[in-house]
């Protein structure tokens, strides 16, 4: 009798495992556009119309540790993500982030970021390069930029600049962008 229930628990546990492992999986997965960042698929009940042209503007201006990549850029190619994997064209997506604040270090190019960050790289230009690749816009203020030394010369290639955040914002909510504040 002990050897049968041996024999059963043996068999419940090798069955058993692998089915409490698949439930575990990570629910996340990367992509269609972005590889480094992970988005969840989710049973909505409000959809989005496939002609709906969704134009969100990133705000950030708390720079990154020194060395990592800023959360609000990972935001923005994480927002592309989920809403092309859930079905909505590509096309029908317009994302810029308008930069103040320490975040002005975050788009300049290694040299001057190392120099404000004692030497380190700049981990968010693979990121800045990837997302305006895909059609991101970003946009620097200007004030800060001034007040940061950041110039023309040691901004990554397509940031722009704006008179200011302000400006930027009202520019961009004009045009019908909804603001994403983190």
């Amino acid at each position: 009798m002990m050897k049968i229930l041996y024999n059963f628990i043996a068999v419940f546990c090798i069955t058993a495992v692998p089915v409490l492992s698949l439930a575990q999986e990570n629910p996340y997965h990367s992509g269609p556009v972005f590889d480094f960042v992970e988005t969840a698929r989710v049973n909505t009940d409000m959809q989005v119309p496939k002609d709906t042209v969704l134009k969100v503007v990133f705000d950030t201006y708390k720079g990154a540790e020194s060395g990592k990549v800023n959360g609000t850029f990972l935001s923005a190619a994480k927002f592309i993500n989920m809403h092309v994997d859930a079905g909505h064209p590509k096309e029908n997506i317009k994302v810029a982030v308008v930069v103040h604040g320490t975040t002005s270090l975050d788009v300049t190019q290694d040299f001057y970021y190392g120099e404000k960050h004692n030497g380190a790289k700049n981990a968010n230009i693979p990121v800045i390069e990837t997302l305006l690749h895909e059609g991101v816009e970003f946009y620097i203020c200007g004030q800060s930029a001034k007040f940061r030394g950041v110039t023309r010369e040691n901004i990554l290639p397509g940031v722009k600049f704006s008179l200011s955040a302000m400006t930027a914002h009202a520019m961009l909510q004009k045009d019908g962008y909804a603001i994403i504040p983190w």
